[in-house]
């Protein structure tokens, strides 16, 4: 029952349990102790609790050999060590739902969607098991109230994500609403219905749920009566195109034949996702791009973006990108500091000039939660509760902008990167407990 979860606790009934929250961006697995403890794998380097759901094919030596496939950490590592030799494969999840997309080829060999999502789990898997016991064949995974898209088929989603659990050895696999876990701790203190929107602002879509809680003896049922998602989130993205690309040549000019011509947008957008810098190592976008070097009013600019494209910087930008983001969440001010070779960046950014940037993204924010409403006869004022969760929910503009949305509801949060994982092996293993 995708809709209901336990909400009895019992001290002697505590089987294991293992959650596994497959996101399109990250990855999060989580075990459940006898004693009720949760314990959240760590990943190598660093120890995160998030592993990234990408993979990476290396190709071989010859036509004959396949790519080498490493997924994570160790996917980043092979892409940054190999660049053009290497295909980034990332947001598989995506395409769990979409009836269009069946396969890809890779380096002359075919791997379907299962596959592709099949190697994330493994490699999550492996990289948890060095930390944890082994997870055995049976886990409790998040899904998706609804899955996104324009044809997304549900029960093809399901379909797909059940085969790739299995063929990454979870042969008892059991899907829960991603919202409801991530909700746990909260909603299982509920003793009264309410109306409650569950906000999941995370690396691949911001998620909205509207749903009724509804206290039913020993369960927490729960009743959707809205959701809607945007795709992406583009707020890292906003301080690249404010910050990064000007001092990169967007926004300058070249001279063809006496004529002053903008250099070329083209190549900025590929920086809204550091994995698509990859796209642009190719001989033609070089030769392209010495060429508009020697025209440019400011080729030293040009130069910059070729250094960073040519030497595969994309994933070290984004991370000091990330790590403003966040500091802004909590200062007024932050510096973005990216210096490499001849990119010396050292920018300072305030959190007014971030969030004019990002004021069309707050209105698609706020739209999409306006659109809970639209299946049903509430209206925002009768919301009794908020949750938010996910790394972009500590931005104060994200949350004041739920704060006027709802301005009668009451607002929580939990762990903004395990609360999902930790919120399924908890189901699971009352789940189990209430079944002995």
């Amino acid at each position: 029952d995708l809709h209901s979860f336990p909400t009895r606790r019992s001290s002697d009934l505590e089987p294991v349990s293992v959650g596994i929250d497959f996101g399109t961006t990250n990855s999060v697995v989580a075990i459940a102790g006898a004693a009720g403890d949760v314990t959240v794998a760590r990943h190598e380097p660093g120890g995160s609790s998030n592993f990234r759901s990408i993979l990476c094919f290396v190709k071989g030596k010859t036509n004959f050999e396949g790519p080498a496939i490493t997924a994570g950490p160790e996917a980043i590592a092979a892409y940054l060590d190999h660049g053009s030799d290497c295909r980034l494969i990332q947001s598989v999840k995506s395409m769990a739902a979409n009836p269009n997309f069946a396969s890809t080829l890779i380096f002359s060999r075919r791997y379907t969607i299962e596959d592709l999502i099949a190697l994330v789990l493994q490699g999550v898997r492996a990289s948890s098991e060095r930390h944890l016991a082994p997870l055995g064949d049976a886990a409790i995974a998040g899904r998706p109230v609804r899955f996104a898209g324009q044809f997304a088929d549900e029960d093809l989603a399901l379909k797909r994500l059940s085969e790739a659990f299995a063929l990454a050895g979870f042969e008892r696999i059991e899907f829960v609403a991603e919202p409801l876990a991530a909700a746990y701790k909260f909603a299982s203190r509920i003793t009264t219905p309410q109306i409650c929107v569950i906000a999941d602002f995370g690396g691949g879509t911001s998620d909205f749920s509207l749903v009724r809680f509804r206290p039913e003896g020993e369960r927490l049922a729960m009743d959707t009566l809205g959701a809607s998602g945007i795709a992406g989130d583009r707020l890292d993205f906003r301080i690249v195109e404010h910050a990064v690309c000007p001092k990169l040549g967007l926004g300058t000019n070249y001279v063809s034949m006496g004529k002053r011509l903008p250099i070329p947008s083209h190549y900025y957008a590929r920086f809204q996702r550091w994995s698509d810098l990859s796209f642009l190592r190719t001989a033609e976008t070089f030769r392209e791009l010495r060429t508009l070097k020697r025209m440019a009013e400011d080729p030293d600019a040009i130069g910059r973006l070729i250094y960073i494209i040519e030497e595969e910087f994309g994933f070290d930008l984004y991370r000091a990108v990330s790590a403003t983001k966040t500091a802004l969440s909590s200062a007024d001010s932050a510096v973005l500091e990216f210096r490499h070779g001849p990119v010396q960046i050292g920018e300072t950014i305030t959190r007014a000039a971030f969030e004019g940037w990002i004021a069309e993204d707050l209105a698609a924010i706020g739209e999409q939660a306006g659109r809970l409403f639209e299946e049903s006869d509430l209206g925002s004022a009768q919301v009794d509760h908020v949750f938010l969760t996910g790394g972009t929910s500590f931005v104060p503009a994200i949350r004041a902008l739920m704060a006027a949305r709802f301005p009668s509801a009451k607002f929580s949060a939990e762990d903004e990167f395990i609360s999902v994982a930790s919120g399924l092996a908890l189901f699971g293993r009352e789940r189990a407990g209430m079944a002995a």
